[in-house]
């Protein structure tokens, strides 16, 4: 189980528990005796953070950058932090509690409502007029889960090298709203311009980036913005956001194992049934605001109703102004350098199980996308035939999966449509837009992978966090796993820091290409990450890429 506060409480300078071969994590230090403890002066008052000796870096936790959503807040809009902190100061020693959400991820830590907060870790010393880049860190976890007090999310030894190549940078990390509270839709909350909250709190926290983070010594001229899994379509919908073409809010994104066109944006006519049901769920059908009586709902009574479906982004004519795919077609997408990727095996953890034939198949593709037609799903069954030793898990031969003689199939299916094809769109359109791309495939099988699994997705984190911590999605220990960490979480520091992952001071590096010469990925293996060419499954990608619509993309 994972912490269940991950707080720094004030008692002693001493780590809450040993983790053998592997610095102590800032997260579990105490703050007794923290002499000359860092402190920021914010529009709203002063915070007062914590040194983390082990590291030598200054902690903030747990700022809020929003009034609380709660009572008539709660499915509106994030405001603006309008008074002043109480008695003029924050101690920002402690993260959060994660926004309520549904899912494993949150298993183990407080929930709340009130909990639009983020972090600040940089290099102590740090001084107001360093002007330092700065990572803003957009976790994933569906839009049904997920926090920053996560310890994979653990940012020190990033910083840590950061220092070490002389190209410091800043960390942030934000809390927005998931599941239910962060993205209900009706046509009442549409009306009112309330719907997809959680993106508009990661807006606002852009913003509050732009207004403060010189105060912690920030550049906000030197903002990257940086997800995974929805974390990366999160990042991905703020650079269409709005239709903007441009943006003062950030200068670069990385995007891992996440875009804007794999996910199925419903419509109306299919989320208004669901709302209606919350409403008789909470008692509010007859309400004459039904708003305002789900707003003053007991919390619990409308998690109750509200938890029996998930929630996800929708079209809001707004901050998604439009089906991305359009977006994309049209231009209307912000011009930054992009640094983006991929897993091998992206779908082995979400293609559908239990499949043996052609219909089965048909029928779990039909479910998650309700618009693809059947002469799309032929074609498509053409393009990805059923032949294991072309499925997903890829380059495990001829072998069938147990679980159904068409998973691998299913697996390879899954994977393109709602990832890797979505990679390869955007790479492609921000290349025509002129704009650097550093594409890559992350091909290195996390430790307890299984043959079923592959290089799965989120694989990829803990080699670019360069993170040690024994959790369930853990750094290996086998020969290569370290240097392979090293190389990713300096290319990444480089990208945040200079725009390009080439300037990381690894000997013996291959130079990782600019998609705009021709379109290559950096292979991740952790003996023998390389360059290939990004030309694997060419057809099917290319026919994904054109559906458009009928992905609701």
């Amino acid at each position: 189980m994972q912490l269940s506060s991950l707080s720094l409480l004030a008692s002693s300078l001493v780590p809450l528990a040993a983790l053998p071969g592997s610095s102590a994590s800032p997260v579990a230090l105490t703050t007794r005796n923290n002499a000359g403890r860092p402190t920021a002066q914010l529009q709203n008052g002063t915070v007062r953070g914590v040194h983390l000796p082990t590291f030598a870096q200054d902690a903030f936790l747990g700022i809020p950058y929003a009034q609380p959503p709660v009572g008539d807040l709660r499915l509106r809009r994030p405001q603006p932090l309008e008074a002043g902190f109480d008695g003029g100061s924050f101690e920002a020693v402690e993260y959060s509690a994660f926004c309520w959400g549904i899912g494993s991820d949150n298993y183990g830590f407080e929930q709340s409502e009130d909990c639009l907060t983020l972090n600040v870790v940089r290099p102590s010393g740090t001084t107001a007029d360093d002007k330092l880049p700065v990572g803003l860190w957009i976790y994933g976890g569906g839009f049904q889960q997920g926090g920053t007090a996560d310890p994979r999310y653990n940012s020190s030894w990033i910083i840590q090298r950061s220092v070490e190549m002389e190209k410091p940078i800043i960390f942030v990390s934000v809390n927005y709203r998931v599941s239910s509270l962060g993205f209900l839709s009706s046509d009442e909350l549409r009306a009112e311009g309330n719907v997809n909250l959680g993106l508009y709190d990661q807006r606002l926290a852009m913003q509050w980036l732009q207004d403060n983070i010189a105060a912690f010594g920030g550049d906000p001229e030197k903002v990257t913005i940086w997800g995974e899994s929805a974390g990366a379509a999160s990042v991905s919908y703020q650079l269409l956001g709005y239709g903007l073409t441009s943006t003062s809010l950030f200068r670069g994104a990385i995007l891992e194992s996440g875009s804007p066109t794999g996910r199925p944006h419903a419509a109306p006519e299919t989320l208004q049934p669901r709302f209606e049901a919350i409403l008789n769920g909470t008692d509010c059908t007859n309400a004459a605001d039904v708003l305002a009586c789900v707003r003053a709902a007991p919390l619990e009574q409308f998690n109750a109703s509200a938890s029996t479906w998930t929630w996800n982004p929708v079209v809001d004519g707004q901050l998604i102004a439009e089906y991305p795919s359009d977006s994309f077609r049209a231009g209307k997408f912000v011009k930054v350098p992009l640094l983006i990727g991929t897993n091998t095996d992206e779908g082995s953890g979400f293609g559908a199980k239990n499949i043996t034939t052609d219909s089965e198949l048909a029928a779990a593709q039909q479910a998650y996308y309700p618009k693809l037609t059947n002469s799309s799903v032929a074609s498509l069954f053409e393009l990805y035939p059923n032949d294991p030793s072309q499925g997903c898990p890829y380059n495990t031969g001829d072998g069938l999966l147990a679980s159904g003689y068409q998973d691998k199939r299913s697996n390879a299916l899954t994977g393109d449509l709602r990832y890797v094809a979505g990679r390869r769109l955007m790479a492609q359109k921000y290349v025509a837009a002129d704009q650097a791309v550093y594409s890559y495939r992350f091909d290195q099988p996390a430790p307890n992978a299984t043959i079923a699994l592959g290089t799965a997705h989120f694989a990829e984190v803990a080699y670019v966090f360069s993170n040690p911590l024994p959790t369930q999605n853990r750094l290996g220990d086998r020969p290569g796993d370290a240097e392979l960490a090293h190389l990713m979480t300096s290319q990444w520091i480089s990208f945040i820091h200079d725009g390009t992952p080439n300037n990381h001071g690894v000997e013996g590096a291959e130079t990782w290409p600019d998609y705009r010469t021709e379109p290559n990925n950096m292979l991740y293996r952790r003996q023998g990450s390389h360059v290939e060419r990004d030309d694997f499954r060419a057809d099917g990608i290319r026919f994904i890429t054109e559906l458009g619509w009928e992905l609701s993309a």
